[in-house]
């Protein structure tokens, strides 16, 4: 066997039957904890209970907290909070998941039978793609292409409900990983065509609110298409810098909540009664919610400006064909001169110690995707030790 497949083994194959192995969860959980330079999240730099409290000025109150199961479905005031997030919703049309991935896969159980067609875009987080195929589903791909931009493909996409009338259309808003975003012409577009086969739109939203450079924010799927025909799944890891509450969402009509609810029941139950409180705290705040947001912005266009400086400098151009994302934490990038991405990323790790995500964790040989979410007074340090290990990498790879 050669080193590349030899490489590939860990994270290809199945799960269990029916279920692929989660190529990028498991390239993070084998390699992050022994990280040297993080470079593969794709959210914000973490924040502490104390920057909520001293630097938001947010009023915790976890001390009178009963450490019991708390809600379900999510407490009223967590509901409540998530529901003022999108025009045309109440509390009721929310339920609260631990993690964006609850919502994802609550939202494949609630929607999709064995046998269903339904419709992927690609290239995406694999979770749903994952999913759907242990479900049973027969699975579309469309794909979106560098040559636009990585553009939504709403005609190939619109095309796709015309000819197949899937139960269900899955898609990423902003996209992960190419960090592009679709606005409401395309969304309007796909929003008809999905009303006219009586499709289902369902939307992981989780990077909406990290827009970069354009003052506008990209609508919820809900909003566009209503409650009856769309599905929107986000969480407070990415953008608001809180991962470690597990905090996240379904917005959906109330049939779908239901249904999603009851599948719940042989998951997670509820999620911690501490992040429940902490999340409708936050979320409950429109000044802190929109403080966080911006911090999120502005750490990522701090990084994006440093790491662009630094491929324009002599000797490092060439090195990584950057696609230049308008949304999310994470860059992705073409490496031109690498025989196997795969290959490439484990080599920075074994001998550099850092990591980023292989392309092929995304079924895109032959590129990287590279966090841009840490702390910009240390991401240039981190960005320039991953340039010079690249650029000693593509030595050795040079012909003699």
């Amino acid at each position: 066997m050669s080193p590349a497949l030899r490489l590939l083994d860990p994270y290809s194959g199945e799960a269990i039957p029916g279920l692929p192995r989660f190529c990028l969860e498991r390239w993070q959980s084998l390699h992050e904890t022994r990280a040297r330079v993080l470079l593969s999240e794709s959210g914000v730099e973490p924040l502490t209970l104390h920057e909520l409290r001293e630097r938001y000025g947010l009023d915790l109150g976890l001390d009178g907290v009963e450490l019991g199961y708390g809600w379900t479905q999510g407490s009223p005031e967590l509901r409540e909070a998530v529901a003022g997030l999108y025009e045309g919703a109440g509390p009721e049309n929310v339920l609260a998941t631990c993690g964006s991935a609850e919502a994802n896969l609550l939202a494949v159980a609630a929607l999709v039978k064995p046998g269903d067609t339904v419709v992927v875009d690609m290239p995406n987080y694999m979770q749903v793609w994952g999913l759907l195929r242990l479900r049973g589903a027969r699975v579309l791909e469309a794909w979106r292409s560098p040559a636009n931009g990585w553009k939504l493909p709403v005609d190939r996409l619109v095309h796709l409900i015309e000819e197949h009338r899937p139960s269900a259309v899955f898609i990423t808003n902003p996209n992960n990983p190419t960090g592009s975003a679709a606005y409401e012409r395309e969304l309007g577009e796909l929003a008809e065509a999905a009303a006219r086969r009586g499709t289902i739109l369902v939307f992981d939203e989780v990077y909406r609110g990290l827009e970069h450079g354009t003052g506008r924010r990209v609508p919820s799927i809900v909003e566009v298409a209503g409650l009856s025909q769309a599905v929107a799944t986000s969480g407070l890891s990415k953008v608001y810098g809180l991962p470690g509450l597990r905090v996240g969402w379904l917005v959906a009509d109330q049939k779908t909540i239901e249904r999603a609810w009851s599948v719940k029941d042989y998951t997670t139950i509820a999620i911690p009664v501490l992040s429940d409180h902490i999340a409708s705290r936050v979320l409950g705040s429109p000044e802190v919610r929109a403080a966080l947001e911006e911090r999120a912005r502005r750490i990522v266009a701090a990084n994006l400006e440093a790491l662009r400086g630094m491929l324009e400098e002599q000797g490092h151009q060439g090195l990584l064909e950057p696609y230049w994302p308008s949304a999310g934490a994470y860059l992705l990038a073409r490496v031109p001169w690498a025989r196997g991405t795969m290959e490439l990323a484990e080599r920075l790790f074994e001998a550099y110690g850092i990591l980023v995500n292989p392309g092929e964790c995304f079924m895109l040989p032959g590129t990287l995707r590279i966090g841009l979410g840490a702390d910009p007074a240390r991401f240039p340090k981190a960005a320039r030790e991953l340039l010079e290990a690249l650029q000693s990498l593509q030595r050795e790879t040079a012909p003699s």
